[in-house]
């Protein structure tokens, strides 16, 4: 029976590694996570709900934050599941956040998104139970945590 058990953790431990080289690799090959830039510049992000629900009274804090500087268009998502908000930086326009504005506008996005299905932003971190001891995968886990915010996909 203990044999049974150690067999069966050995093949999950396996196959958790090879999982995390097999996206390490395939990362490395594409070049990118899946989200290639529009040649234009426009970042998008699709929404359940009714679109006339998201502008009303102007768009959600972390977008409202930056509309002054963007271009926004919002078209029905495909198969009737929600909504597409299309946005991107104004040429020559002043986003006023330090760094990447198209990182800004990313992650102003993604916010949007939350506060307008879940009405608030959704963080992983701090975690309320404390530090995690460091595990293989949960090293996955904080790392996909630590990228969800910048380039990644999640």
């Amino acid at each position: 029976m203990a044999g049974r058990v150690a067999a069966a953790v050995g093949v999950g431990v396996a196959g958790i590694a090879a999982g995390l080289v097999a996206r390490s690799l395939v990362k490395k090959e594409r070049g990118s996570d899946g989200d290639g830039a529009h040649p234009d510049g426009w970042k998008a992000v699709t929404i359940l709900g009714a679109a006339q629900d998201f502008e009303r009274g102007g768009y959600p804090e972390p977008l409202e934050r930056l509309s002054e500087s963007l271009e926004i268009r919002i078209d029905p998502a495909p198969g009737d599941k929600g909504f597409e908000v299309h946005a991107r930086v104004r040429a020559g326009a002043d986003t006023g956040v330090d760094g990447d504005p198209d990182t800004a506008l990313r992650a102003a996005l993604r916010d949007a998104k939350q506060v307008f299905e879940t009405g608030e932003v959704l963080r992983a971190t701090p975690r309320p139970h404390g530090d995690r001891p460091r595990t293989l995968l949960g090293g996955a886990v904080d790392e996909a945590e630590d990228d969800a915010k910048g380039e990644g996909v999640l």
